[in-house]
């Protein structure tokens, strides 16, 4: 999914303002191609459950058979650790009772794998920041000189007098 400025909308939160967007993946337990027809919605609404209970907007979200996608916006006062925890959490354990084979099937009541695959999103390049934060340090400097020139300059004037 490809972001222009004009279709970005910043959140807006306690004394804070931006982007807190996130592409996740995981997959289950010894990468298990489990995910049937059946699962496959239960997933996608356990998963839209877990983030409407905590605030997480859910931007896009694909469950396949080894692995589950989503491109969400968090809470700023929620860590990736805590999304993921929750996500996985909540989903594993709502699976594991609603088909209890799957109790059988992931023994030791692990559904997903521990690892997992983050990273952030954002409409804006990483030189464009770095620019950005550059030029900005640039200008206040040289507004900075000009200022004390210009303070130099009224010193030699008033001097003069």
């Amino acid at each position: 999914m490809c972001l222009s400025m004009s279709s970005v909308n910043f959140v807006s939160g306690n004394r804070s303002v931006g982007l807190n967007q996130f592409h996740f993946e995981w997959c289950p337990k010894y990468r298990k191609p489990f995910m049937k027809k059946e699962l496959v919605g239960f997933t996608e609404a356990s998963l839209i459950r877990t983030a409407r209970m905590y605030r997480i907007i859910i931007h896009n979200l694909h469950v396949g058979a080894d692995h589950i996608h989503l491109f969400v916006s968090l809470p700023f006062e929620m860590s990736v650790s805590e999304a993921f925890r929750l996500f996985k959490g909540r989903s594993s354990h709502e699976l594991r009772k609603a088909f209890s084979y799957l109790k059988e099937k992931f023994r030791k009541g692990h559904l997903w794998s521990p690892g997992k695959f983050c990273r952030s999103i954002s409409n804006v390049k990483a030189q464009t920041i770095k620019n950005y934060i550059e030029n900005h340090q640039f200008k206040e400097l040289n507004q900075s000189i000009h200022e004390a020139r210009a303070e130099s300059e009224q010193m030699k004037l008033v001097s003069f007098f």
